[in-house]
C-alpha cells in the first residue's frame, strides 16, 4: 500500500503549478532580452568575420603581388640583356662579308 500513498502524493504535487503568473512574465520577458543580446552578439561576431576575412585577403593579395614583382624584376633584366646579345649576334650574322 505504500507504493500507492507515494504515487497519490507525486500526482498532487504535478497538478499544483510550478511558477507563479509573475515569475512566467518574468521568464517572457528575461528570455526576450536574452534573444535581443545574442543577436547583437551575432550581428557583432559576423561583422568581426567580415573584416577579419578583409584584413587577410588584402594581406595575402599584396603578398602575391610584391612576390611576383620581385620575380619578375629580375627576369626583365635578364629579358632586357639577353635582348641586347640577341640583336648583336644576329647584327653580326646579318652582315655581308667582304671580299
Amino acid at each position: 500500500m505504500s507504493d500507492h500513498a507515494s504515487h497519490e502524493t507525486a500526482s498532487a504535487a504535478s497538478d499544483a503549478s510550478l511558477f507563479t503568473a509573475v515569475e512566467v512574465e518574468q521568464f517572457g520577458s528575461d528570455d526576450v532580452k536574452a534573444g535581443g543580446d545574442i543577436g547583437k552578439m551575432l550581428a557583432a561576431l559576423f561583422l568581426y568575420t567580415v573584416i577579419a576575412m578583409s584584413i587577410a585577403s588584402w594581406w595575402t593579395w599584396s603578398s602575391i603581388r610584391e612576390a611576383q614583382a620581385k620575380h619578375s624584376a629580375p627576369a626583365a633584366d635578364a629579358h632586357e640583356h639577353g635582348e641586347s646579345h640577341d640583336s648583336a649576334d644576329s647584327a653580326t650574322m646579318t652582315e655581308p662579308k667582304a671580299e
